[in-house]
């Protein structure tokens, strides 16, 4: 026992607090009482006084404000990701807005499962594409082909040629029908476009695949597709597979190109196939939007508006005469894109009858879903236009009916469903067969319908966070499905401000620019509202039977399942891809961009309030003498 106290009394004169002014006499009488065995209650301590309180406030301060500093230190951490990513934007974009630590443990867990998920699918599509993994059957199917694309330097186009290099490797050659355009010949658009940051996976994982990739001059609007003879006979002495992609996408574009491109150059191709000696299958591309006079669309031929050879002729008439008579021509179609759309497909019907031939009709096409990378796009049309006109603060109304279905599907899932179908229609073709040529519907409606409303809002909720330092405004869409009251509000939101700001210009000796800015704005919105007023019920039997035909490891590198796709995993990375590839907007200008963001938020509130107050007053001066009637 002796020994106990003896080591304790030893560690007790060890005792900081009896080397402490404040400790020391109290802690020497509960020392000396120890010795004793005396019990005594002492408190050590002491009360704290009002200066030490103080000093314990200021501490837990000071500790405060370094976590916020630690905080500012993390986004910053981020921040500085983020501007490497715009360094290397075939990786996968960085979400800067995400922040776990307001999100509940389950929700935690979702996301981290999800993402695992999406890792381990893209772990396997790598191992089934690189190196010397067995090939899939659809790789298989590509291996030692020779594959003509035509419209392989549009938005679809390039995502497929990308796909192909990337994921089917063992591909002969790519022949890629391509025009002159701005002075340059194929070969130098070609190799432009190879260069671009799309195809950097594709020379990372094939570096060799750029050499397979091979240029054909021609057009398809011109007759025999502007084929030379030379090229004309290694095309039909190599080519095994065909995918006709070309098409002028341009709602609003003169009948007479529509129908040289979408129409002649259809049967021209078709007729080049003809002439392929080891034809193994051809995929049109055709819309899913050529047959709208019908509520519920089928995978089937329908009656075309007009035949053939009515609208070559229909085509050859002066340009002016066909703008006078093209509401009559056009009948219950809404444009001369769907129009000539549908028309092509009388043509496959008519000219394709006993060949390997297949239509995969998508709906709107959007940005990349997962590949190469996800967001990547660099087409303005349809809902791009939408979104980015709203995340600019450009665009403050639309007439949309926001409880319709929004029909759309993302361009790599779309790309995957036209390398399948090309298998599928050479794995099912029967020589001399003359039964019904296999449409397939590629839409989102049928198993994943997402409305208006959830799409604007997803891409809210994503968007205000990565605000564009592009921005002229804070974001506000006023949505109506009713015209007229839209024409109010644009009279409102866009044409006063507009004739405000040219008015401002010109005392100023600028130049007007917002008036017709936004008469162009109307034009494009005016294309959209057919499509986001109303909606159509698809039938898709077809591509899921194709999606069923798929082994698993098919699935795994060519996925196109609609069902399985997220809208809120879509919409995360689809603004910001508009941000980065559409705006041209580096992220490195994300901080700077959300600091003027919340300036324009500021603003934008007080015109609120001050718009409020004028028309309170206006009100008010208006009941002035009505009110002073009744109460004098």
């Amino acid at each position: 026992m002796k020994l106990i106290h003896k080591n304790m009394n030893q560690s007790l004169i060890e005792s900081p607090l009896l080397n402490t002014d404040l400790t020391k006499s109290k802690m020497e009488r509960w020392v000396e009482a120890q010795a004793k065995g005396e019990k005594i209650d002492i408190n050590v301590y002491g009360k704290a006084s009002e200066k030490q309180l103080k000093e314990l406030e200021n501490v837990r301060n000071l500790n405060k404000e370094l976590q916020d500093q630690l905080r500012d230190l993390e986004n910053t951490v981020r921040i500085a990701a983020i501007e490497n990513e715009a360094m290397n934007p075939a990786a996968e974009i960085l979400d800067s807005s995400e922040d776990h630590e307001f999100m509940s443990a389950n929700q935690l867990d979702d996301l981290y499962a999800e993402e695992d998920v999406a890792e381990a699918k893209e772990e396997e599509k790598r191992r089934l594409t690189k190196g010397n993994a067995s090939k899939t059957v659809i790789q298989q199917f590509y291996k030692d082909q020779c594959v003509l694309v035509t419209g392989g330097t549009g938005f679809l186009g390039k995502v497929l040629l990308e796909k192909l290099l990337r994921s089917c490797g063992d591909v002969d050659t790519i022949y890629v029908l391509i025009r002159s355009k701005k002075g340059k010949d194929p070969r130098v658009r070609l190799h432009e476009m190879l260069d671009d940051l799309l195809f950097f996976r594709a020379h990372e994982e094939n570096p060799k695949g750029i050499h397979k990739v091979i240029p054909i001059d021609g057009d398809m609007a011109l007759p025999g597709l502007g084929i030379s003879e030379e090229d004309r006979k290694t095309i039909t002495s190599k080519i095994t597979i065909i995918i006709n992609a070309a098409a002028t996408v341009k709602f609003d574009e003169k009948l007479s190109i529509s129908t040289a491109i979408n129409v002649k150059g259809t049967k021209e191709v078709i007729k080049l196939a003809k002439e392929c000696r080891n034809l193994k299958a051809i995929t049109h591309v055709s819309t899913a939007f050529s047959n709208t006079h019908v509520d519920y669309i089928e995978e089937k031929f329908y009656e075309p508006p007009m035949s053939v050879e009515a609208l070559k002729a229909v085509s050859e008439l002066d340009d002016d005469l066909i703008d006078a008579i093209l509401p009559t021509v056009l009948g219950n179609r809404p444009n001369t894109y769907c129009f000539t759309k549908a028309i092509a497909e009388e043509a496959v019907r008519k000219d394709g009858e006993g060949m390997p031939i297949c239509i995969v009709r998508p709906s709107i096409v959007l940005s990349t879903y997962e590949e190469p990378f996800r967001g990547w796009t660099d087409s303005i049309y349809g809902p791009t236009g939408l979104i980015i006109g709203t995340g600019t603060g450009v665009l403050r109304t639309m007439y949309i009916d926001m409880n319709k279905v929004a029909d759309m599907v993302p361009v790599d899932l779309t790309v995957n469903a036209i390398l399948a179908s090309a298998w599928y229609t050479a794995k099912n073709f029967k020589e001399n067969q003359t039964s019904d040529i296999p449409i397939y519907n590629f839409v989102s409606g049928a198993q994943n319908p997402c409305t208006w409303g959830t799409f604007v809002e997803l891409n809210r909720k994503y968007g205000l966070d990565i605000p564009t330092i592009k921005a002229v405004w804070y974001y506000g869409l006023t949505a109506t499905n009713n015209y007229y009251m839209f024409l109010f509000y644009n009279f409102f939101l866009h044409y006063i401000p507009a004739l405000l700001i040219d008015a401002y210009n010109v005392l100023r000796g600028r130049q007007r620019v917002m008036l017709k800015f936004y008469s162009k704005i109307m034009k494009m919105t005016k294309i959209l509202f057919y499509f986001s007023t109303q909606q159509w019920k698809f039938n898709d039997e077809g591509v899921k039977n194709m999606w069923n035909a798929l082994s698993e490891e098919d699935k795994v590198v060519f996925p196109f399942s609609i069902g399985e796709m997220s809208w809120d995993r879509l919409c995360e990375k689809f603004l910001l891809g508009l941000r980065v590839y559409i705006v041209k907007d580096d992220l490195s200008t994300l901080p700077e961009a959300r600091k003027r963001w919340n300036r324009l938020f500021v603003f934008h509130q007080m015109l609120k309030f001050g718009t409020f107050l004028i028309l309170v007053t206006f009100t008010y001066l208006l009941l002035k003498p009505i009110i002073s009637v009744f109460f004098s």
